[in-house]
């Protein structure tokens, strides 16, 4: 049924979204935190780029990955 190459794939898949989100929680805790109980300039601001994924169809945010991390 599974290959060993695709269970390898899903298996590095697994690892990446694990680490990538143990790395992001304490960011995105911390923002969260700030935005829902602290009043600081540009809070709109960055409650707003915070939205924007949110908002933009995927292609224009998979269009903005590849300016940020293509080279």
């Amino acid at each position: 049924m599974i290959s060993d190459v695709e269970i390898e794939v899903i298996v590095l898949s697994l690892k990446v979204a694990l680490l990538s989100t143990l790395i992001s929680l304490p960011f995105a805790i911390l923002i969260g935190w700030l935005l829902a109980r602290k009043d600081f300039w540009g809070k709109t601001l960055v409650d707003g780029i915070l939205h924007l994924p949110l908002v933009l169809p995927p292609v224009i945010t998979g269009y903005i990955l590849l300016l940020v991390f293509g080279t």
